[in-house]
């Protein structure tokens, strides 16, 4: 029972040990600035847990259509504080954890973290961001961690960070604004020791960034953990909204937040792509998507699996409005749950569909 409860205990923390603040671009370009986008000591952040977002693929041009999802929980807060009397120490607080971060030449880099009953060290710590980031940078880094839970069993950690700004685009939120030239930001951590026997694990996390604002607009973030001899399997599945309104703002420029009118103009991805339907989901090989265009359109559809990894890419297709039913070969695919991205004029929309 300890074991059990030990073990959803390390992944909460693992969760937890990932908060987000790579942070915001400058106004024209699709860049992060050392003189910008540093963690603020006294900024308190508010964000919304919603519906699960896929972050869909990588690239230029991509337009990301977030107002309808949902929320799931009230907002948490994050705190941000000197760390001590040195200024180039950081701490985030949040969810009752401590997070402890250091400012070294031009990388952001964090050193460890502690709460009521976890405490980890990191030697070498791990990198988080590297001064400046623009659009195609890769940066990656080992980390080493020592550490105790509840004073008992101790806890070894270690692995690889890597950090890549993978896409820009245009973003649609909620509250009807719309962010243009928005950069987003991959990191994913890979655990070759978590500490538990045989058990490696992953964690991705994807965040989106707009001009005028210090900390992301959106996020979401995935684990998975793999023992040896056995599938790959999913423990966390997660995505945040940062309302901008509630954000410490790096300017006060506000040019790039457009507020959208979508009365007279057809550019919701539900009006364009209507009716859709899976036969039969759950599938077994042939899947069928059956589904409406409202008006001419260009669409493609990509199947991802559980790991983020593209497993089918049906290309772009210029069709005419009307009624039309696709089919996916999927009995070449393995069991598990996959998320079809469906393209419409470059706007995005995911469905859940199930193989067994």
């Amino acid at each position: 029972m300890f074991k059990s409860f030990f073990l959803s205990f390390f992944f909460i923390v693992i969760i937890l040990d990932f908060p987000p603040f790579l942070n915001a671009q400058e106004k024209s370009l699709t860049t992060i600035l050392k003189i910008n986008n540093l963690p603020r000591p006294g900024d308190t952040l508010i964000k919304q847990q919603v519906d699960y977002i896929d972050p869909g693929i990588s690239g230029t041009n991509i337009i990301w259509d977030f107002r309808s999802v949902n929320p799931v929980n009230d907002h948490y807060y994050l705190h941000y504080l000197t760390g001590s009397s040195d200024p180039l120490l950081i701490n985030g607080i949040e969810h009752g954890t401590v997070y402890s971060y250091l400012i070294s030449g031009d990388s952001l880099i964090h050193t460890g973290y502690e709460n009521s009953t976890t405490i980890m060290k990191y030697d070498p710590p791990e990198i988080r961001l590297k001064f400046p980031l623009r659009y195609g940078d890769i940066i990656c880094g080992d980390f080493s961690g020592r550490g105790e839970y509840c004073h008992m069993t101790a806890l070894n950690v270690s692995g690889i960070t890597t950090v890549s700004a993978d896409a820009t685009g245009t973003l649609y939120t909620p509250l009807g604004l719309t962010f243009k030239n928005v950069l987003r930001v991959k990191s994913l951590r890979e655990y070759f020791q978590t500490g538990i026997d045989s058990v490696t694990m992953k964690m991705e996390s994807y965040s989106w960034y707009v001009s005028g604002n210090r900390y992301p607009v959106f996020e979401t973030i995935k684990t998975a953990t793999k023992k040896t001899g056995r599938r790959e399997m999913e423990h966390k599945v997660a995505s945040f909204f940062y309302p901008p309104a509630d954000q410490a703002h790096l300017l006060d420029d506000t040019t790039n937040w457009v507020k959208q009118d979508f009365i007279d103009e057809v550019k919701d991805i539900d009006q364009l792509f209507s009716n859709c339907q899976l036969k039969p989901n759950p599938v077994t090989s042939k899947l069928i998507i059956e589904y409406e265009l409202t008006q001419d359109a260009t669409i493609s559809f990509r199947i991802i699996d559980g790991n983020g990894m593209v497993r089918c890419i049906i290309p772009d297709v210029g069709k005419n409005s009307g009624k039309y039913s696709d089919t996916i070969e999927m009995d070449k695919l393995p069991p598990g749950i996959y998320i079809i991205n469906v393209f419409v004029n470059e706007m995005l929309k995911s469905i859940k569909v199930v193989k067994i």
